[in-house]
């Protein structure tokens, strides 16, 4: 491996495998029954273990998986912090403040904000008991979704006041849609407060975590609104920077966390202050379009992504992760799209053949994004030898 020098988006090499952790995880929430919890916990992979037969060796397999992602998501995050920290004292940090290359640092709170789904998901699942004490953790989960989109805000208002003061933004050089990762990271801190907003039976926590779960929200569409438009000047104008092609399927993960978010507040407003069952025609419709959106992004971005040859030559290590995340959210996203939108509105049946043709298309790409992960991660990562040869300066 070529020694490569190290960036902030390298973030996303950990994000990507506590994503695909996640996208394990959608197995056990939606084919797994749990009638008497909105998440399937320890509990119910016991007895679906304890009836034996595939079932029992898929939930062996699934929980094996979900742990070693799990496993990889830690260490790489480790290594990030150690590395980014000598990047802040580093030239390079210095020369890239108050440019629009700034934005990478959105990366670190984004993979935070994840690495608290994953320890949620993993508490649930593998800690015996843990769920029945989960309304007296939510409270816990609030506070620590606002401490990182607290300091996701302020590294992200450090860098746009700046930006906007310097003026000196070469706008017509914003040729892919890097500016969207601020957008990302708000928005995953949006879909960790909505989960205590629909779960937690405690009003203040509840109440709480919806306001901020919107303000959040905002942010997000207000920065797509924002540089959609003069990205997309600069892109018909000279063309898709290869070094961050990636970028043009940022929309996809952004429209999938918008979606769970969207549920999980449905759910909130249905169950707390309706004291209804949620719409099931509505999820259809809402998760139909957001499914439908991050489809067409897929096949574009897709088409360009050949067209510059960037699936055989990556010339950014960091940015090259960035094909990860919107597997892995395509894959989610589809998940509750089936369920919620079509399961639940009858028609189809769970552990149907028609079922599992539905499920065909996303399991494809859940595999060639673990494919995309073992090349990247020798290409770019390789050993934990290699990782320390990473120049930071």
């Amino acid at each position: 491996m070529s020694k490569q020098t190290y960036h902030p988006l390298y973030f996303l090499s950990a994000l990507g495998n506590g994503g695909l952790a996640v996208s394990f995880f959608m197995y056990f929430m939606f084919l797994i029954p749990h009638p008497d919890s909105p998440l399937p916990h320890f509990n119910h992979l016991r007895e679906t273990f304890e009836g034996g037969g595939i079932p029992a060796i898929l939930v062996v397999l699934v929980s094996l998986v979900i742990i070693g992602f799990s496993a990889n998501h830690f260490r790489l995050l480790a290594w990030n912090i150690r590395s980014f920290r000598k990047f802040k004292k580093s030239d390079r940090y210095s020369k890239v403040k108050g440019t629009p290359g700034e934005v990478a640092v959105m990366a670190e709170p984004l993979t935070y904000a994840m690495s608290v789904n994953v320890l949620f998901i993993l508490g649930a699942l593998f800690v015996p008991g843990l769920w029945s004490n989960v309304q007296s953790l939510l409270p816990f989960a609030l506070i620590a979704f606002l401490i990182i989109g607290g300091y996701a805000f302020t590294r992200y208002v450090q860098y746009i006041a700046s930006v906007m003061v310097s003026g000196q933004v070469d706008v017509e050089n914003m040729n892919q849609f890097g500016q969207f990762l601020g957008a990302f990271s708000f928005v995953m801190v949006a879909v960790g407060l909505a989960s205590p907003a629909a779960m937690s039976k405690i009003q203040w926590v509840s109440v709480s975590a919806t306001i901020a779960s919107i303000f959040f929200m905002t942010l997000v569409w207000g920065i797509i609104l924002f540089f959609a438009g003069m990205s997309l000047r600069a892109i018909f104008s000279k063309g898709f920077a290869k070094a961050s092609a990636p970028t043009i399927w940022l929309p996809i993960p952004i429209l999938t966390l918008t979606g769970i978010t969207f549920v999980r507040l449905n759910s909130m407003v249905s169950h707390r202050l309706l004291e209804t069952e949620i719409n099931a025609a509505f999820m259809l419709i809402v998760l139909g379009i957001l499914f439908m959106g991050s489809t067409a992004v897929g096949l574009i971005g897709y088409s360009v992504l050949r067209r510059l040859d960037y699936f055989r030559n990556q010339p950014e290590g960091g940015a090259s992760f960035g094909l990860i995340c919107p597997g892995v959210a395509y894959v989610v996203l589809g998940m509750f799209f089936v369920h919620w939108g079509l399961v639940q509105n009858g028609f189809l049946t769970v552990h149907t053949w028609m079922h599992y043709i539905a499920l065909s298309p996303l399991v494809f790409i859940q595999f060639k994004t673990i494919q995309w992960v073992v090349k990247l991660s020798s290409t770019h990562l390789s050993s934990a030898a290699d990782k320390s040869t990473l120049k930071v300066a």
